[in-house]
């Protein structure tokens, strides 16, 4: 059972989390859940951990592809006309 020691502020914070995770799927981060509850990274990564939530949300944010979509096939296309440019 939880102690009853902490105020009503962290139990706003980690309901809030709680309820971003369950929202989410887990699909969400760290700075997520700050900028959702106003608190600092640091809260949120205490509460979770108190609480046992460690492992129900991601760790980090992934790049979306579409930014380095376009690069990579500009990276590509060059490659691919060096090699087929000596080829022929």
């Amino acid at each position: 059972m939880m102690a009853q020691n902490s105020s009503p502020r962290i139990e706003r914070i980690a309901y809030q989390i709680w309820w971003l995770i369950q929202d989410s799927a887990g699909e969400c981060t760290l700075q997520d859940m700050a900028q959702f509850t106003g608190a600092s990274m640091r809260t949120c990564t205490q509460i979770c951990r108190y609480r046992g939530w460690a492992g129900a949300y991601r760790k980090m944010v992934q790049a979306p592809a579409a930014d380095s979509g376009p690069r990579m096939i500009e990276a590509l296309d060059s490659e691919l006309s060096a090699l087929f440019g000596e080829a022929a």
